[in-house]
């Protein structure tokens, strides 16, 4: 409860009284809100048992029991049918909407704002979640809240901030932009950064990335693994889409890592080197923006296991040549073996790294049915790699493979456990065996697959252990 501080002028304490009358929706008082008004800056909480909206009978009620942590005097429990939240904005624009929710089991009901459908409320169990959309609002009163024929959702408060306050990305003060020392990565401002985040497959479906990248953000990530071609086997990913793709991912806050993906599995040095010149043509657009982008030179090149020393001397002299043209951008190099080949990488990782001047080298596993097979392998994988003082990120994995299983649950768990990145593969667009590793079955994210569900509401998922760079 927000305490009133009162004063020894009349005039504030009459100011305060009138406030309370205007305010006060209840006969006892309990401050339902805090709020920061005017046109530049809006920021306003509204407790669901304050505003004391929803349908009546079906056992809904205002409650205190069930779940602690909750925020003012209790929360309104939704059984089903509906409850919401009235508020006014003092101006046209854009807003961003939290409401706070708990369950005793994974829940999914839906938001309405005003008369309009508003999009999935995804509520995991015991814990308080936050669940975050933009809207653009007009000047006046809102409507907001939950419909549900099976809710048996508790509903503590709704937070409506203007965006043009909040969602600006702050740019890094340091010119070093993304760092790498020892098994850790850094960003602009020298922060850690832990990636939380996913893959999309941007070459393949181009009109759908703007739609993935905001629905991923929206969804808590910090991060996407953007899949783009150098043109040797799909249409060349162009300056002008690049620029675009980093720009979206600016303006969520979101880290990007680009990957050229024409090149999976091929054993040809050449082939890395194509890439190599893909990037070297887009380094002015790569350098301006370092404080948010990682290059990743290229998808799992050298599908071929047991030749760590064609890897080990291609990378080397791959990343000397970017270097020596000018690219300073962080660096990701996927293992061979189709990113799982850990043997070669745990044995030659410090060799790779010590070929880069700036030392901002990082690696990346790919974890499926190999390298991503048992909690054993996943943990030995893992901590081989720190041991070896080298930055190290999960650059895809899934729950399946191949008709291998993979555990998810250990690789998700334990990277949370040692901060190592995790980017789960991927959004959407997989065909035939794979299609179960679609994250989402829309591009919006508004239904997501079970995977898609793990990777984001599980424990220790995005939702739980994600924070954004800047």
């Amino acid at each position: 409860m927000k305490k009133l501080r009162k004063s020894c002028r009349w005039v504030a304490a009459f100011i305060a009284i009138i406030l309370i009358l205007v305010n006060c929706n209840t006969n006892t008082w309990a401050l339902d809100s805090y709020m920061v008004n005017d046109t530049n800056s809006f920021k306003k909480v509204v407790e669901f048992e304050s505003a004391r909206h929803f349908s009546l009978g079906r056992g809904n009620a205002i409650r205190k029991d069930l779940f602690n942590g909750y925020s003012g005097n209790g929360f309104v429990y939704l059984v089903s049918g509906w409850a919401d939240v009235n508020f006014t904005v003092p101006s046209d624009g854009n807003y961003k909407i939290t409401i706070v929710t708990n369950s005793d089991q994974y829940k999914e009901n839906w938001l309405y704002l005003d008369k309009d459908p508003a999009g999935k409320l995804c509520t995991n169990a015991g814990s308080w979640n936050k669940t975050t959309n933009e809207y653009t609002l007009s000047k006046g009163q809102h409507k907001f809240g939950v419909s549900s024929d099976w809710g048996y959702v508790a509903l503590d408060y709704v937070l409506i901030e203007k965006v043009d306050d909040i969602m600006q990305p702050t740019d890094p003060v340091s010119k070093g932009g993304f760092n790498v020392k020892g098994n850790k990565l850094y960003d602009g401002k020298g922060n850690e950064f832990v990636m939380r985040g996913v893959n999309i497959a941007h070459a393949w479906y181009t009109s759908e990335t703007k739609t993935s990248i905001d629905a991923v953000a929206r969804l808590g990530a910090n991060t996407v693994r953007v899949v783009l071609a150098d043109g040797t086997q799909w249409n060349k990913t162009t300056a002008e889409e690049v620029n675009n793709i980093i720009s979206w991912c600016r303006e969520k806050g979101l880290v990007c890592i680009l990957e050229v993906h024409d090149h999976t599995g091929f054993d040809d040095p050449q082939r890395l080197y194509t890439a190599v010149n893909y990037w070297i043509a887009l380094k002015d657009v790569l350098n301006a923006n370092k404080d948010y982008v990682i290059v990743n030179v290229a998808n799992e090149w050298l599908g071929t296991w047991n030749k760590g020393d064609v890897w080990t001397n291609t990378y080397c002299t791959a990343i000397k040549k970017m270097r020596s043209a000018g690219i300073e951008n962080a660096i990701m190099v996927d293992a061979a073996g189709y990113g799982q080949e850990t043997s070669s990488l745990i044995s030659n990782c410090t060799a790779v790294k010590n070929a880069d001047v700036t030392g901002n080298i990082m690696f990346s596993i790919h974890m499926y049915s190999v390298a991503g097979a048992n909690s054993t392998v996943v943990k030995s994988n893992i901590d081989r790699m720190l041991e070896k003082g080298v930055c190290t990120v999960i650059g895809e994995f899934g729950d399946y493979q191949n008709g291998g299983d993979v555990d998810e649950a250990t690789i998700v768990n334990y990277s949370d456990e040692k901060k190592v990145g995790t980017v789960a593969w991927s959004w959407k667009g997989n065909g035939g065996q794979d299609v179960t590793l679609d994250l989402s079955n829309d591009w919006e994210g508004n239904n997501l697959t079970s995977w898609g569900k793990y990777v984001f509401f599980s424990e220790h998922g995005i939702q739980k252990t994600s924070k954004l760079a800047y």
